[in-house]
């Protein structure tokens, strides 16, 4: 007879990942029905972006040989390919692959945890935090984030096969080692966070190693440690050549940069307590002194790493998933510096540390029968249930933010009202609706929150931003009908970033619209030079070369008698 113990583990382990399942795709079903964001990355990777439209040898082959907003990540790329194939164009397909693959993650997740510590109540929480939690939001629903999703999926898969490898034996386990170098691999390719793989598992083998060797450890992660640092090497070549997310350091020193994240470590912390005020775009003080908030902010850390070495000699299990919301906040510290100080995606990766350290923290390691058979911590486990229905709550109402640039960075303004950026993206949205002098009044005011200096700043990434919104200003004159300010205003945005293919293609269209064909002629030129791939621009230059070719002709004296 079928040992009926085992039949049911097995239907109440499918019976959970399908309430898993149900759970967070009812919580991000409305999210099917958001737009694209025009003016953040979705329109550089996807809106923009003809080699995702369609899984085609060609396509293929220029997903792995180059580099897109700074990043080489192929598969992220590939992955659009594949929705564009289903969906075409439509952001409804976009945004569903990204929610069943966050969803695929708390299932890893659970699965993962499942087989580390058997069936307990506490992974069943773990996993509805890590799906549920509002900091997941932006990464979850924004379709240019598909790279964290998918990464982490990988990095799922990597870390499930490295364990199995761990625990099995014999030539069979090979197959598991190769599994896992292969996903991470792949992960890799998707999004050069996951670097920290190495020392994830040199932690898994320190804490769930059961004895195991620490030089058969290091010797098993050399290979890993092979792929992150060739992963490393092609990051730095690729935003030094693309001018990507990597910027100096924010103060102008690493030291102004190391005081500046100690308080955003405690941001983070917060986050993950007390997810309020989420938002696209933090205005993180840069600082460069030690004044009272750093002073908190590092005593606060003080206390965490006692916490840590204090877990590491009596839970070391703990530890580990302690330790792992550190180690994933690692490729976002600024040891290399990054645009962005501070956002939510990058809680993404921590909180797979964070779910499973604070569940198996708060909630007694006892079986769902067990629990129901002695009421053990009823309280605690009624008290987090209510947590997570609080958490659910609040993400509903951020998914709601995300659902196109008008919503969001008008949330955005009303949180970070002294960065430019915030503004511009505001007036972006505004300009999509059709509401045309607000816009221009945002423009505008995103112009005068930028410090003057960063002008004289050759080729950085605030410069850039300065180009932008002067291009975005000049569009929305054009949309008036002003059209001499709008080649003013492209003008100067070609001025500060001559490479800045959109601002010649539109300058390019108010000359022509003045009838200055012969300059239009030039500026559309320049777009294709520097945007290749860009049919709108092949299309204008065409046509513009059309008409003057016409010109020409019109204008040769008739020869017929």
């Amino acid at each position: 007879m079928p040992n009926s113990s085992s039949s049911n583990d097995k239907l109440f382990f499918y019976f959970s990942l399908a309430l898993l399942s149900a759970l967070s795709l009812a919580l991000f079903w409305p999210a099917l029905g958001h737009d694209f964001l025009i003016n953040w990355d979705d329109r550089q990777y996807i809106l923009e972006n003809d080699a995702i439209r369609g899984l085609t040898a060609e396509h293929l082959k220029a997903a792995f040989t180059t580099f897109s907003l700074g990043n080489y990540a192929p598969l992220h790329l590939v992955s659009y390919m594949i929705d564009y194939e289903i969906w075409g164009m439509r952001p409804f397909g976009f945004i569903l692959t990204n929610i069943v693959l966050h969803t695929l993650n708390g299932l890893l997740l659970y699965a993962f945890l499942r087989r580390l510590a058997g069936e307990r109540i506490w992974i069943f929480f773990a996993s509805l935090i890590f799906l549920l939690h509002p900091v997941q939001v932006e990464t979850v629903v924004w379709a240019a984030e598909r790279k964290t999703v998918l990464a982490m999926s990988f990095f799922l898969a990597s870390l499930s096969c490295y364990r199995e490898y761990r625990e099995g034996s014999g030539g069979s386990t090979r197959g598991w080692y190769l599994l896992s170098l292969i996903s991470f691999l792949a992960a890799l390719l998707t999004k050069s966070v996951v670097v920290v793989m190495p020392l994830v598992i040199l932690l898994f083998d320190l804490c769930y190693g059961g004895g195991r060797c620490l030089k058969k450890s290091i010797v098993a992660v050399v290979p890993f440690m092979a792929l992150a640092a060739w992963t490393v090497f092609i990051a730095l070549i690729s935003h030094s050549e693309t001018h990507g997310g990597i910027t100096t350091y924010h103060g102008g020193s690493p030291f102004a940069t190391f005081l500046t994240m100690i308080p955003v470590l405690l941001s983070y912390l917060r986050l993950v307590f007390w997810p309020t005020d989420l938002s696209a775009f933090y205005d993180v003080p840069i600082k460069s002194g030690i004044d009272a908030a750093v002073a908190l902010a590092a005593g606060a850390c003080a206390m965490l790493i006692w916490l840590g070495w204090w877990l590491y000699r009596q839970k070391r299990e703990h530890f580990f998933w302690y330790a792992l919301f550190f180690v994933g906040l690692i490729p976002v510290s600024q040891i290399v510096p990054i645009v962005t100080l501070m956002n939510d995606r990058y809680l993404y990766f921590p909180m797979l540390g964070a779910a499973a350290y604070l569940s198996g923290t708060v909630l007694p390691s006892v079986t769902w029968k067990e629990w129901v058979g002695s009421g053990r911590s009823m309280l605690r486990v009624l008290l987090m249930a209510g947590l997570i229905v609080a958490c659910a709550v609040v993400s509903s109402l951020r998914i709601g933010v995300w659902q196109d640039s008008f919503t969001l960075w008008g949330d955005a303004v009303k949180k970070a009202p002294a960065v430019a950026l915030t503004h511009d993206g505001f007036g972006e949205g505004l300009l999509q609706r059709g509401l045309v002098d607000e816009a221009i009044n945002q423009f505008r005011t995103a112009l005068r929150l930028y410090p003057p200096a960063i002008k004289l700043r050759e080729g950085s990434g605030p410069r850039n931003d300065v180009a932008n919104t002067h291009n975005n200003l000049g569009a929305a004159y054009g949309t008036k009908g002003l059209t001499d300010s709008a080649i003013e205003q492209f003008r100067m945005a070609i001025k500060l970033n001559p490479q800045l293919a959109k601002a010649w293609f539109n300058l390019g269209n108010a000359q022509a619209n003045t009838g200055r064909m012969n300059e239009a002629l030039l500026s559309f030129e320049t777009a294709v030079r520097l945007d290749p791939r860009n049919k709108a621009y092949q299309a204008n230059l065409k046509l513009t070369r059309d008409i003057n070719s016409f010109s020409e002709i019109t204008k040769q004296p008739d020869q017929g008698n």
